[in-house]
């Protein structure tokens, strides 16, 4: 009798290890990305990444607390890391700005309006136009 209920009491005690290593998991992650909607910075660094997949959706609708659909699609991604050590996502349309930049340069930018999540690793970046004021 001993024996089942220590072997029992094992048992539980896994399964609520398991539960507690999956809680944070099943927690919903921030589609907020942070960073500045317009402003200047310098270039600290930047970087393509071809054919990922991101989810684009518009941060009107997150502001507004409806439900944000996630839809993933391939395509190149430009990204910027500006002085504020946060990282841009560079509009699609905007591709001639990005391959002019040069670290240490100024660029003025504001926010399309949208925000990017990648599929592979979850990371959230506010999409920017570079040199608009």
């Amino acid at each position: 009798m001993k024996h089942s209920s220590r072997k029992f009491l094992n048992i539980l005690n896994f399964l609520l290890l398991v539960f507690l290593c999956f809680l944070p998991a099943c927690e919903n992650p921030s589609l907020d990305p942070g960073g500045q909607e317009r402003g200047k910075g310098k270039v600290v660094d930047f970087s393509l990444e071809p054919n990922i997949r991101v989810a684009l959706y518009l941060e009107v609708d997150l502001k507004s607390g409806k439900k944000t659909e996630l839809n993933y699609g391939a395509m190149d991604a430009y990204f910027v890391t500006l002085d504020d050590n946060i990282t841009y996502m560079v509009d699609w349309n905007d591709i001639e700005d990005f391959k002019s930049l040069k670290k240490g340069q100024e660029v003025p930018y504001r926010s399309n309006g949208y925000f990017a999540r990648l599929e592979k690793n979850g990371k959230v970046f506010r999409v920017i136009r570079l040199n608009e004021i």
